[in-house]
């Protein structure tokens, strides 16, 4: 599982273009293509991702709200103040090739370096982790 959170300086978002009208169409038909959306929160529409999983570490005894997120516009920017959860495989080269095309299609530009990496630890207990060099090769293949 892998979560996309932007660093503390790019708090007021990513920019996704400077004439709102085109960027607030580009952002709808991205939204649309890849989520549900009720309001300010998205959940994966299930049909897009490869193959899902969804810790029961990290899901808890709230399990569907666990499974949206939350997000805003400002203007030219949107933000995902929690991050965005990706709820796919670190072993599978599909969940990659996803990250790939997602980042692509995405109407702002993401980066590699801002992706963690969910771990249950021994005790059960799920933490965000900075990726290992390996899965940071990885993620810097494909999040171009």
């Amino acid at each position: 599982m892998l979560v996309y959170r932007p660093s503390k300086d790019s708090c007021w978002g990513h920019s996704i273009g400077k004439d709102p009208a085109k960027a607030k169409l580009k952002l709808n038909a991205f939204f649309d293509a890849y989520f549900e959306r009720e309001g300010s929160v998205l959940a994966w529409k299930s049909s897009v991702l490869p193959k899902v999983e969804w810790p029961e570490a990290f899901l808890g005894p709230e399990k569907e709200k666990m499974r949206q997120f939350l997000f805003m516009e400002m203007g030219d920017k949107v933000m995902f103040p929690m991050g965005i959860v990706f709820p796919l495989s670190t072993a599978e080269p599909a969940s990659f090739e996803f990250l790939g095309r997602f980042s692509t299609d995405a109407p702002f530009k993401m980066s590699a370096k801002h992706f963690q990496v969910g771990i249950v630890g021994k005790t059960g207990s799920f933490a965000w982790r900075k990726p290992d060099a390996e899965m940071a090769a990885k993620l810097g293949k494909f999040i171009v």
